[in-house]
C-alpha cells in the first residue's frame, strides 16, 4: 500500500488557476477549490480610494491592455475594466473581501494573502498593512499574511496576524538571519533559487513553500528534499496526473 501523502495536502494553487482562467479571478479560484485545493495563494493591491483588491500587477497593461495603475485608480473604475490573460476569457478584478468570502465557502482551505510592494510604497507600510489586516483578523477561512517586505511581515504580526509568511529572493546568510529574527510561519522561495544540495532547507518553526514549479515530479522531488508545500499554476492538472498514476 502506498504511504505517499495526497498532493491535495501539500500543493498550493498559485493565483487560482492561471493556466485556464484570468489570474486572481473568482472564476479561477472557484475552479481550483472545486478541484480539491487545500491551499490557495493570491495577490493584493490597494486602489486610489483605499480598497484592497485581488490582483498581482499594479500596472494594468499586462492584464487589461490599459496603462493605468491600480494605486491611482478607484474601485469603481476597476470594476469597469475586464481582466483577460487568455483569448476569449474575461473576468472582473475582485475585492479582497469577495475573494475571502468565496474561499470561506470551502471548509479546511488556507489562503495565503500577499500584499504587494507597490501598494506598500504608494500608500505607506502602516496604512497598507492595517487595511489588509482589517480583513484578516476575523476571516471566513484560515489566512496567512504574506509579503516580500520583511518589515510588513513584522508589522502584520504586531497587528495580530493569525499567521505570517515571508517571501525572499536571495538565498544568503542575511536572509537566514532575517528569517530567524522574523520567525514567520512560512518561508517562500522560488524553485530555481533553492541550492542544489540534497537537504538545503533551514530548520525552524516555519514551513517551506516553494513556488514556480510546473510538474508533479519536480514538486515531489522538492518535497523529498524537505519542502513542506509546493505552489503551482495548474493544480487541477497535477491532481489529475497524481490520481491517474495512483490508479494505474
Amino acid at each position: 500500500m502506498s504511504t505517499e501523502v495526497d498532493p491535495r495536502e501539500w500543493l498550493v494553487a498559485h493565483r487560482g488557476w492561471p493556466d485556464r482562467y484570468p489570474e486572481n479571478s473568482l472564476e479561477g479560484m472557484r475552479a481550483v477549490l472545486d478541484a480539491g485545493a487545500r491551499y490557495v495563494e493570491f495577490d493584493v493591491q490597494i486602489t486610489a480610494d483605499k480598497r484592497a483588491v485581488a490582483i498581482h500587477d499594479n500596472d494594468l497593461t499586462r492584464l487589461t491592455g490599459r496603462g493605468e495603475n491600480v494605486t491611482s485608480t478607484t474601485l469603481a473604475q476597476l470594476e469597469g475594466i475586464p481582466v483577460t490573460t487568455r483569448p476569449g476569457e474575461r473576468a472582473q478584478i475582485p475585492t479582497l473581501e469577495a475573494m475571502l468570502a468565496l474561499i470561506g465557502q470551502y471548509p479546511g482551505v488556507t489562503a495565503f494573502v500577499e500584499l504587494k510592494r507597490q501598494s506598500i510604497r504608494h500608500h505607506g507600510r502602516r496604512f497598507a498593512v492595517e487595511l489588509v489586516m482589517q480583513h484578516l483578523r476575523q476571516p471566513p477561512c484560515p489566512v496567512v499574511f504574506l509579503s516580500f517586505k520583511w518589515r510588513a511581515v513584522r508589522l502584520a504580526r504586531q497587528m495580530g496576524a493569525p499567521a505570517t509568511g515571508w517571501a525572499f529572493r536571495s538565498w544568503t546568510p542575511l536572509t537566514r538571519w532575517l528569517a530567524r529574527r522574523l520567525q514567520p510561519d512560512y518561508l517562500f522561495i522560488r524553485a530555481d533559487r533553492v541550492p542544489a544540495r540534497s537537504r538545503p532547507f533551514w530548520p525552524g518553526q516555519w514551513q517551506w513553500v516553494i513556488y514556480r514549479v510546473d510538474d508533479l515530479d519536480a514538486a515531489r522531488s522538492l518535497r523529498a528534499r524537505g519542502a513542506d508545500l509546493v505552489e503551482v499554476d495548474d493544480l487541477p492538472g497535477l491532481l489529475t496526473d497524481a490520481d491517474s498514476r495512483h490508479g494505474s
